[in-house]
């Protein structure tokens, strides 16, 4: 059936989150709360929904979330998100061929905030799915069922919908939802997962430029 719209997972798989957040992360626990976060202690929360990573990595400090939020929003806008290369001039390329969306567990305030610094705009994807607009994650396959409705309000059958995504996770919900799936490996540890799992996997925006002029739908 033939390919008609690709969803992305939002962070590490268009934007470079875990290289720039880190340091956020860490600078906020330093300045803010004068202790100093590990990366071990990041790495065991991320992925996790928004609201409920802020309370993993600060613990005590989460007690008000919306001063924390407030906070973390601040250091954001020192560290700005950063596309990976390739990613808008994609977008903007294949923007007459397919319907683009966003499903991430990443919170809107943050993922729709940092949209607006890119050369895209919300209005590139017919739907942007965040956090809070669910109550089941990946790997759960139910998370992608708000984007699939608005997907069939637009005449797409799930078969006709590509997820690109970054982690196995990602894998088991799309397929399970019954989605075409094709990994993004920026980093070589994604690279070796993937392999593992056999599944198929870009390493770039070029990469998934190419698999697109190449790949019959």
């Amino acid at each position: 059936m033939k390919l008609k719209a690709i969803l992305f997972d939002y962070d590490d798989t268009l934007v470079q989150t875990r290289k720039i957040r880190y340091r956020t992360l860490k600078n906020l626990a330093k300045e803010k709360f004068r202790f100093d976060l590990l990366d071990v202690q990041i790495d065991e929360a991320w992925g996790l929904p928004g609201d409920e990573f802020l309370r993993r990595i600060y613990g005590e400090h989460a007690e008000d979330l919306e001063s924390l939020w407030g906070e973390y929003h601040s250091f954001c806008e020192r560290d700005p998100n950063l596309t990976f290369p390739g990613a808008e001039d994609f977008l903007q390329k294949y923007n007459s061929h397919f319907l683009f969306g966003i499903l991430s567990s990443s919170s809107g305030r943050r993922v729709l905030k940092e949209i607006e610094g890119f050369s895209f705009s919300k209005n590139s994807f017919f739907s942007i799915q965040t956090a809070e607009d669910t109550n089941v994650h990946k790997p759960d396959p139910n998370v992608f069922l708000p984007i699939i409705e608005e997907a069939r309000k637009r005449k797409l059958d799930s078969s006709e919908i590509l997820y690109v995504g970054d982690t196995i996770g990602d894998a088991i919900a799309s397929i399970g939802a019954g989605l075409r799936f094709l990994g993004m490996a920026h980093e070589k540890h994604s690279a070796k997962l993937f392999q593992k799992e056999n599944l198929e996997f870009v390493s770039s925006f070029l990469e998934l430029e190419h698999w697109i002029e190449s790949s019959s739908f």
